[in-house]
């Protein structure tokens, strides 16, 4: 996620309608929310501008900044620009920009060895110390599943990759693997050796991810499946900020199609209560990791229909969720008849 500021500044149609009715002003912030964003402050200026508003919102929001502008291009003429708070920046430009890995060593014996005997200290314990109940359905679904995969989730908590690591079986979570941001985990030179690039590796079973890398961040992840190793990813990309899913990106479809390897969804609760995006503090609370029917394609499919497949599977059990809580994650009988 990160931070953008909004400037605007009124044409004379919209200062009628603001002094008309001052609530017209926040009618600004449900377009900015339509757009998976959170609105973090709003400030009326007395200058060039007339009104300043801080956002967080997915990393992929440029990508929605024309459209945007263009939305309320009838009431104000807008600039848009990312930030960064100034500690971050501050780290950022004193130290080394260079990253580690990927290191092939992580699917070795020795390195599974080694993170098995760390799980404790990097997973269970937020498990233990937040899951409080800690409920996993579904395990039963995978007993056949003896060859690589692909697990995903629904993304709405920095806590997300416990609970998913913790639903798994042990012949699945031993040999399993996930992407993370290289500029943010595989950075060189820092000093707290849990930060170290290798620690990522070694174990957490993380793997760098460079930031609009294209179709080549696959590359890494292809020879993982091609060692039979398992892949963990959130195909929303992001942490989702607004009620609905965020959109499916199509790497796991790609990886899977070509691959030729099952998807397993996994739907999750609770997590978001605990650690509310934004929030740097977490409160125990109950959480759910709900095992879903594999996904096999057929290797004829389209990277489009796979992907809208795998979102559909997911967004059925988010629906009941919405509608009727986090217990109704299990109960099909509440599902809206297909139109």
């Amino acid at each position: 996620m990160g931070h953008y500021v909004l400037l605007m500044k009124y044409h004379s149609e919209g200062l009628v309608q603001a002094k008309k009715d001052p609530q017209f002003l926040m009618g600004i912030h449900a377009s900015i929310e339509r757009w998976e964003a959170r609105v973090i402050e709003s400030y009326h200026l007395l200058g060039e501008y007339d009104q300043c508003t801080i956002i967080d919102a997915p990393d992929n929001f440029t990508a929605y900044r024309a459209t945007l502008a263009q939305e309320l291009s009838t009431t104000a003429r807008t600039e848009i620009l990312p930030a960064i708070d100034l500690p971050l920046f501050q780290r950022l430009i004193s130290q080394s920009a260079e990253t580690g890995g990927p290191h092939t060593w992580q699917i070795q014996g020795w390195a599974r060895w080694v993170r098995r005997m760390m799980r404790g200290t990097a997973f269970t314990k937020w498990e233990k110390e937040f899951f409080q109940p800690f409920t996993i359905t579904g395990q039963d679904k995978l007993q056949n599943i003896t060859g690589p995969c692909i697990v995903v989730g629904n993304h709405a908590s920095h806590l997300d990759q416990y609970a998913l690591v913790g639903a798994l079986p042990e012949h699945i979570r031993s040999n399993i693997y996930f992407g993370a941001a290289a500029d943010r985990w595989f950075l060189k030179g820092r000093k707290e050796w849990k930060l170290q690039p290798w620690y990522q590796s070694l174990v957490m079973g993380l793997y760098p991810i460079q930031r609009g890398g294209g179709s080549k961040t696959l590359d890494y992840p292809k020879w993982l499946l091609d060692q039979g190793c398992n892949l963990m990813l959130f195909p929303e990309g992001t942490r989702s900020r607004g009620k609905n899913l965020a959109k499916f990106k199509h790497g796991v479809s790609i990886l899977a199609l070509e691959k030729r390897v099952p998807v397993i969804p996994i739907y999750m609760t609770g997590l978001k209560a605990i650690r509310p995006p934004g929030s740097k503090e977490q409160v125990p609370g109950p959480v759910a990791s709900h095992i879903l029917d594999p996904i096999f394609f057929d290797p004829y499919e389209e990277v489009s229909n796979a992907t809208d497949i795998i979102f559909k599977a997911m967004n059925k059990v988010h629906q009941r969720v919405i509608k009727y809580g986090d217990a109704a994650a299990l109960d099909e009988s509440l599902d809206e008849p297909d139109a």
